[in-house]
């Protein structure tokens, strides 16, 4: 099959289920639209995580340092890596998949409240690294830690063919670690 049926095969298939850019109401009331993001921005917010170094070991019969990756801490950091993609994908998929239809809220409380249950200890939620001066910053944390629930996640994939492409126990996996859950 050459790429530009394959192409239309995807497109037929995400007709018939009923994907398009019409507004939907997202679970929290937010009206959005679902949009599919390309793969390329996906992949690049993954590969934005590096993997871990392997851990060294001096091998006395060859007289030599050598990889170790059967050590349980470096398999354990490697699902950790696993676990950090899956959410930089999630990331990626909400900041460019969900379109405001009625842009961002005027009153920043929402924000304020973020601030509060971090500060209460109610919320893993950490915004230093974040400048809350910067509009799209600001979008991104208003469309993660408020818009977007762990309800929207399967249509918000599905827009953008993620789990499609094998991605759905990943998704799956990352979506129990998401922050509205």
């Amino acid at each position: 099959m050459s790429n530009k049926t394959g192409a239309i095969a995807v497109a037929k298939r995400r007709a018939n289920r009923g994907i398009s850019s019409e507004p939907v109401e997202l679970s929290t009331g937010v009206t959005a639209r679902l949009i599919p993001v390309s793969i390329s921005i996906i992949t690049e917010a993954q590969a934005a995580v590096p993997d871990p170094a392997v851990p060294m070991w001096y091998n006395e019969s060859k007289g030599v340092e050598e990889e170790n990756p059967n050590h349980p801490a470096y398999e354990a950091a490697l699902k950790a890596v696993e676990q950090e993609r899956s959410l930089a994908a999630i990331d990626a998929v909400i900041m460019f998949g969900v379109e405001l239809v009625d842009g961002m809220p005027e009153d920043n409380s929402w924000i304020k409240k973020l601030q509060l249950r971090a500060k209460l200890g109610l919320s893993k939620v950490d915004l230093s690294s974040f400048n809350l001066e910067d509009e799209i910053e600001l979008e991104f944390l208003y469309k993660k830690y408020i818009a977007v629930t762990t309800a929207d996640l399967k249509p918000l994939m599905d827009a953008s063919g993620l789990t499609e492409a094998g991605m759905e126990l990943e998704v799956a996996e990352a979506t129990n670690s998401f922050p509205s859950n």
